[in-house]
């Protein structure tokens, strides 16, 4: 290949990362940093094919209250509608396969778990209290991240039980083990004055178990399976593969898809 033919290659590469950056960037509120490096080439792309895709973001804005550290995405052979995706609405001819990798920081984490998104998610969590229907959420929560995959979590949980309501404050200590798929519950303790029965906190405790080793979620949208969840440097790092047929028009509608799946563990 001559240095002019090179040149020429380089610079439609150039074209199609910059035009993809443009794209992917219209998805989020803002960024830090956003490197795109989409192989193709123009008569793939006007096709919709690509051979691979890799974008790394940094101090990424998703949605409203939802900030990540560092965004990791790669995939291969792609099938996307390249008019729609410049007006800023990814569409997958075919499911898109994706490797991706999380980070949050500690206040990305906290900033996360009080979000409406997650209060959604996690609103009316059923349990079974002595043969009785019963349902939690959790408010006002921060966490701290510590070394060797020690996670601390201080939270507000509201306990709905026999039409009666029991706020407690509470901390609860657990660490992530073999890239997550074990977790240690360490301990915990009483942040105030108001405690639960036995059975109560049992109860809770088991349904947090539950959620903590939660793996795969699917809806029409999506499929996704988290392979690893560690704690480095204060940094919550999620790994895992995702196959997207499109990005849910609403984020609000895929959490609440979730939070059911979650009431039926």
């Amino acid at each position: 290949m001559s240095n002019e033919s090179k040149a020429n290659q380089d610079l439609k590469q150039l074209l199609i990362n910059k035009v993809s950056e443009t794209a992917i960037s219209s998805q989020v509120q803002s960024a830090g940093n956003i490197d795109v490096n989409l192989e193709s080439n123009i008569s793939q792309l006007l096709k919709g094919e690509t051979t691979s895709l890799k974008l790394v973001g940094e101090k990424i804005i998703a949605v409203k209250d939802i900030h990540l550290e560092k965004i990791d995405i790669s995939s291969q052979d792609l099938s996307l509608d390249l008019t729609q995706a410049l007006l800023g609405k990814i569409t997958f001819e075919q499911p898109g396969n994706f490797q991706v990798k999380l980070v949050f920081t500690q206040s990305d984490c906290d900033r996360l778990l009080n979000s409406e998104y997650v209060r959604t998610l996690l609103q009316n969590l059923s349990l079974t209290i002595d043969q009785q229907s019963a349902s939690f959420h959790l408010q006002e929560s921060e966490c701290n991240l510590e070394q060797d995959g020690k996670l601390f979590l201080n939270t507000t949980i509201v306990l709905n039980r026999e039409q009666q309501i029991k706020t407690v404050r509470f901390k609860i200590a657990l660490q992530f083990y073999q890239a997550g798929l074990g977790i240690k519950f360490m301990g915990s303790r009483y942040l105030g004055d108001q405690t639960f029965d036995l059975d109560e906190i049992i109860a809770i405790m088991n349904k947090v178990r539950d959620l903590l080793y939660l793996r795969h979620f699917a809806n029409e949208d999506l499929a996704l399976n988290i392979t690893s969840i560690q704690i480095e440097d204060q940094q919550l790092m999620i790994k895992g593969n995702t196959q997207i047929k499109r990005l849910p028009d609403s984020i609000s509608q895929s959490i609440k898809s979730m939070s059911a799946q979650i009431n039926d563990e």
